[in-house]
C-alpha cells in the first residue's frame, strides 16, 4: 500500500496561469513530441503519475504532455481517477497538451497549410464569408482565437449561445477593472483580440447583444490597443470593418456611442444611427448628437432630413447668466446650425457669436446656448427668417418622402418650404411670447394692486380703543 502523501492544493489564480496560459508563451521549451509510444507505455506512465517519489511523477508528467495527443484520450480518463493527485496532474497535462495542439494547428492555419484530419477553427467559417481569406485576415483570426477560443466556439454552436458568452464575458472585464481600480491600479487595458472578437460577434446579423453589452464593446473601442488596430496597423481595414459592422446596427443609447466612434475614426457610417435616431421617436439630447453627427459628416443631402425638426421646440439645453437672463438651445435650433454647417454658410451672419468664439466643431457648437442660444423669441424668428429667404433663393431638393409613404403623383413641396414653416412657427412664437409677457404683466400689476389696497386699510383711531382698568 503507497504510504499517504500531503496532497498540495494550489489557488486559483495558480490554476488558471497553468490551464490558460497564453498561446504565445508556450514555446519550444515544451520540447518536440516524443516518439509514438504504445497503449502499455502510456498506461504505465498514467500509474508513474500517482507515485510516491515526486521526481517520477514529475518525469511522467513531461512526457505524457510531450506524447501529446496521442495519449490525450488516456489522459482525460485519468481525471476521473480515484487518487486525487493523478486527476490534478491529469488536468494540467490535458492543458498543456490542447495548447500545444492548439499552437501547432494555428501554426499551420497561418501558413495555409492545414492538415486534412485537423477540424476547423470554431468561427472561421463565419469570419472568412465577411472578411476574406488571405494573408491578414488569417493573422486577425488567430488573434482572436488566441483571446477568446471560448467565444469564437460559442459562435460555431449558435447566436443565442455567442450573445450569452458574450454578455458573461462583458461582465467579467467590467468586474476585472472595477478590481484593478479598487486596488489603486490603472483601469483594465484590454488587448487588440479580446476586444475584436467581441466586436466580431456583435457585427454578426443573427447576434443580438443587450444594450448593455452593446453600450460596453463600443467602450472597449476607445483604449489604446483597439484605437492603433483601427486608425495605424498594418491589418487596419479588418477592424475598421469590424467596427462599422456594429456601429450600423446600433440602436439607443448604444448609437451614441457608435456615432462617437465614427466620428473619431472618420466612419461615415455613422450617419446610418444619425439618420434612424431623427427618423425615428427621438429624444432632445439623441437628437442633438445625431445632428451634431451629421454636421461633421454629412452633406446637403441631409437638409430635407434635418429641415423636419425646424419646427421641433424641445429644450437640448440651457444657460443661466448673471443677468438673470436664460439662453435656450432648442432642437430646432441645433437643426438650424446644422443646416448651415451643410450648406458652409457662416453661423456668425445668423448668430450672434462673440468675439473669439470657435465655430468650427458642429459637437461644441450644437451645445453652446451662447453661440446658437436664444434669450428671447424674437431674435429667434429673425434668424429662422433669414433662412427662410436664403431657402427661397436656394430651393435645392425637396424633402423626402417618410419611408413607405406612397406616391399619390401630386408634385412634392419645394425646397424652402420647411423653412417657410419654421419661420411662420418662430415668428408665431413671438406673438405668443408676447401675448405671454402681457398676461404675466397684468397678473403682476394686479397682484401689486391687491397688496397696495391691502396695506392702505384704514388705522382703528386711538381714541376708538376702549380703556383697560
Amino acid at each position: 500500500m503507497k504510504s499517504a502523501r500531503p496532497f498540495r492544493w494550489f489557488t486559483v489564480a495558480s490554476f488558471l496561469s497553468l490551464v490558460v496560459l497564453p498561446l504565445g508563451m508556450v514555446t519550444a521549451a515544451e520540447g518536440k513530441p516524443a516518439a509514438k509510444p504504445d497503449a502499455t507505455a502510456i498506461k504505465q506512465l498514467i500509474d508513474e503519475l500517482g507515485a510516491d517519489e515526486f521526481s517520477a511523477r514529475e518525469a511522467a508528467t513531461e512526457q505524457l504532455a510531450r506524447i501529446g495527443l496521442p495519449a490525450y484520450k488516456a489522459v482525460e480518463d485519468a481525471v476521473q481517477h480515484p487518487d486525487r493527485e493523478v486527476r490534478y496532474r491529469a488536468e494540467r497535462i490535458l492543458g498543456r497538451i490542447r495548447q500545444l495542439d492548439l499552437q501547432r494547428r494555428l501554426d499551420s492555419f497561418l501558413r495555409g497549410s492545414e492538415e486534412s484530419d485537423d477540424y476547423t477553427l470554431p468561427g472561421w467559417a463565419r469570419f472568412k464569408k465577411v472578411y476574406g481569406d488571405d494573408t491578414h485576415s488569417r493573422a486577425v483570426f488567430v488573434d482572436l482565437t488566441k483571446a477568446d477560443a471560448e467565444l469564437l466556439q460559442a459562435i460555431e454552436n449558435s447566436p443565442k449561445a455567442a450573445a450569452d458568452v458574450a454578455a458573461t464575458r462583458v461582465t467579467q472585464y467590467q468586474q476585472l477593472a472595477q478590481m484593478q481600480q479598487f486596488g489603486g491600479n490603472a483601469g483594465l487595458q484590454l488587448n487588440f483580440g479580446q476586444i475584436a472578437t467581441l466586436l466580431f460577434v456583435a457585427g454578426e446579423e443573427d447576434v443580438t447583444l443587450n444594450q448593455q453589452s452593446s453600450q460596453a464593446v463600443f467602450n472597449f473601442c476607445n483604449q489604446q490597443g483597439m484605437a492603433d488596430a483601427i486608425s495605424n496597423g498594418s491589418r487596419r481595414e479588418i477592424p475598421r470593418q469590424m467596427l462599422v459592422r456594429v456601429i450600423v446596427r446600433s440602436e439607443d443609447w448604444a448609437a451614441y456611442q457608435a456615432m462617437s466612434l465614427a466620428r473619431r475614426f472618420s466612419m461615415k457610417e455613422g450617419l446610418i444611427p444619425a439618420e434612424k435616431i431623427l427618423k425615428g421617436n427621438r429624444q432632445p439630447h439623441m437628437a442633438y448628437y445625431a445632428l451634431a453627427t451629421i454636421a461633421a459628416m454629412g452633406n446637403d443631402s441631409h437638409i430635407p432630413l434635418v429641415e423636419k425638426l425646424l419646427t421641433d421646440q424641445n429644450v437640448v439645453t440651457q444657460m443661466h447668466e448673471k443677468d438673470k437672463v436664460i439662453y435656450k438651445i432648442e432642437v430646432r435650433d441645433a437643426a438650424l446650425a446644422t443646416a448651415l454647417f451643410l450648406t458652409k454658410q457662416d453661423l456668425k451672419s445668423y448668430f450672434p457669436v462673440r468675439e473669439g468664439q470657435t465655430v468650427g466643431d458642429p459637437q461644441q457648437v450644437l451645445t453652446n446656448p451662447r453661440i446658437i442660444g436664444f434669450a428671447e423669441e424674437a431674435k429667434r424668428a429673425e434668424t429662422f427668417k433669414k433662412w427662410a429667404e436664403y431657402r427661397a433663393k436656394n430651393p435645392g431638393a425637396a424633402p423626402a418622402k417618410e419611408d413607405g409613404a406612397k406616391n399619390d403623383g401630386k408634385e412634392a413641396p419645394a425646397g424652402d418650404t420647411a423653412a417657410k414653416e419654421a419661420a411662420a412657427k418662430a415668428e408665431a412664437d413671438v406673438a405668443t411670447a408676447a401675448v405671454a409677457k402681457e398676461a404675466a404683466a397684468k397678473a403682476e400689476a394686479a397682484k401689486k394692486e391687491a397688496a397696495a389696497k391691502k396695506g392702505a386699510a384704514p388705522a382703528v383711531p386711538m381714541n376708538a380703543v376702549p380703556r383697560t382698568r
